[in-house]
């Protein structure tokens, strides 16, 4: 038996869901007769079988649309959940149809007319080339595509679109002259693509992209219809010289979004790797002797690889004791070398090396075994106004100053470089490091009378005894009246 009370809370409730049944009904029949045939629509997917996509676009019924209207390159991009845009092409009490573009099944010059006029998209084959453009046919009606709006691109083979259908975009209509574009609609979609991604995209964010061209310079990468570009710098902690060493085009990749500026999208590989100079840094210390590889020459020196992913610098005044103007000079490409590391910079990541090894000054170690009146051997390297320099034996250059070479009548040129020649040691002074140097066979100095000096000034100088100026100026303490000075 049911209670009185019970039957009541029962009816209301009944009541409550037919009001709120009829109530959505009304809702979605005012909301229907807001919808007419070529409106823009966007709904969400729902579900997708074999043929249609099924889209609810906030009506009592759901609308449909052909999966190969929304087919890019053969393959549908769409998933259960994504919203998805199309016009309206086909409506009445049952259902909703819309498509990306119109086509022949949706009408005739009709729908033409309005979809020059409401800028909905129409299908279009390419039928042949022509002059300046190519022919397309909407709707058997022939239409004209200039060539500059085929693609983004201007091809080079016009060939590649023949055949072909597409959607377009009539940007003129004039009776039977119809003009159609691609590349509208192609900006229309990267832009709208664009937008969606930069809305949806942040500089951390982890991406899976395929390679769609490589440059001397990186690879672009499609992120779903936009592209981003991947610098060779980016692709690796190790160096790598050309794009195409590392990656081919359609390889499919995971990149990390470095940089969003403008419409510019920066992404890197090695973001996603550690950074193999920390543990060098651990690894190495200055003073360490290692092998490593020569990867590229600059004006200032060059860049080495101590291992996969850590570089160093030899500069080019650490290659060598003497003057050099390029690096090749000393280095070639790929050659392992050993170099010093003589400064790391964990702060900056940056390794300094050098090639030559520290200069000894030879005063330092061999001065203490040196003695005036020492006899020793050495090699002449010099012979110039200043006398003969001989490097004996220990290294140390001394010189055999030009007075003794006259003195002791020696007939040195340069031609007599390299050769041996035994010496003594005259002085030493080392603080100066200066080693003074002479003959064995050194005569000894004699010095000149007093007479022959005076006689041989005397002969020096060019005394003209009969020369009127010169009784002048040192004969007469008063101005005789020949003088033909004596007016002035």
């Amino acid at each position: 038996m049911t209670h009185p009370e019970n039957e009541n809370t029962t009816q209301k409730n009944t009541n409550n869901s037919e009001d709120f049944e009829t109530m959505l009904d009304e809702s979605m029949k005012n909301l229907n007769t807001n919808l007419k045939k070529g409106d823009v629509v966007t709904g969400t997917i729902s579900s997708i079988n074999e043929s249609q996509i099924i889209i609810s676009i906030g009506v009592k019924q759901d609308a449909y649309a052909e999966i190969g209207d929304y087919l890019e390159d053969g393959k549908l991009q769409y998933k259960i959940g994504d919203e998805i845009k199309g016009f309206i092409v086909k409506m009445n009490d049952h259902q909703i149809v819309i498509s990306k573009s119109l086509n022949r099944s949706h009408g005739n010059k009709i729908l033409v007319k309005e979809a020059f006029a409401k800028k909905i998209p129409v299908k279009g084959k390419v039928t042949e080339a022509v002059k300046g453009g190519y022919s397309v046919d909407v709707f058997s009606i022939r239409a004209f595509c200039p060539v500059s709006h085929i693609d983004l691109n201007i091809n080079e083979k016009p060939e590649t679109f023949v055949g072909n259908t597409y959607d377009f975009e009539i940007i003129e209509y004039e009776r039977n002259n119809i003009i159609v574009s691609r590349k509208n609609l192609l900006i229309q979609e990267i832009n709208e693509k664009k937008e969606k991604f930069f809305s949806n995209t942040n500089v951390g964010d982890i991406l899976t992209g395929t390679v769609s061209r490589l440059t001397n310079f990186g690879a672009f990468i499609d992120l779903g219809g936009v592209e981003g570009l991947l610098h060779i710098s980016e692709f690796s902690w190790a160096h790598v010289a050309k794009a195409d060493e590392f990656l081919n085009v359609g390889d499919e990749i995971e990149v990390k979004v470095i940089a969003l500026e403008g419409d510019r999208i920066s992404l890197s590989i090695k973001a996603l790797q550690e950074n193999p100079m920390k543990a060098a840094f651990e690894k190495y210390h200055e003073g360490d002797m290692v092998t490593c590889k020569v990867l590229r020459h600059e004006n200032f020196g060059s860049f080495v690889e101590l291992e996969e992913g850590v570089e160093g610098l030899i500069p080019i005044s650490l290659m060598s004791n003497k003057r050099i103007q390029r690096p090749s000079e000393v280095l070639d490409l790929d050659q392992d070398v050993e170099a010093r590391i003589i400064k790391l910079d964990p702060k900056n990541f940056k390794i300094s090396l050098s090639l030559k090894e520290p200069v000894v000054d030879v005063w330092d170690t061999q001065a203490d075994t040196l003695k005036q009146g020492q006899e020793v051997k050495g090699t002449i390297e010099n012979v110039s106004e200043h006398g003969i320099f001989v490097k004996i034996d220990n290294g140390i250059t001394g010189l055999i100053p030009s007075s003794k070479v006259k003195r002791a009548k020696l007939n040195y040129t340069s031609q007599n470089q390299n050769e041996e020649i035994d010496v003594r040691i005259s002085s030493i002074d080392t603080k100066a490091k200066r080693l003074s140097l002479e003959p064995l066979d050194m005569p000894a100095f004699e010095p000149r009378k007093k007479d022959e000096k005076r006689d041989n000034r005397r002969q020096s100088k060019d005394y003209t005894q009969d020369s009127d100026w010169q009784k002048y100026a040192t004969g007469y303490q008063s101005v005789p009246e020949d003088n033909p000075f004596k007016d002035l």
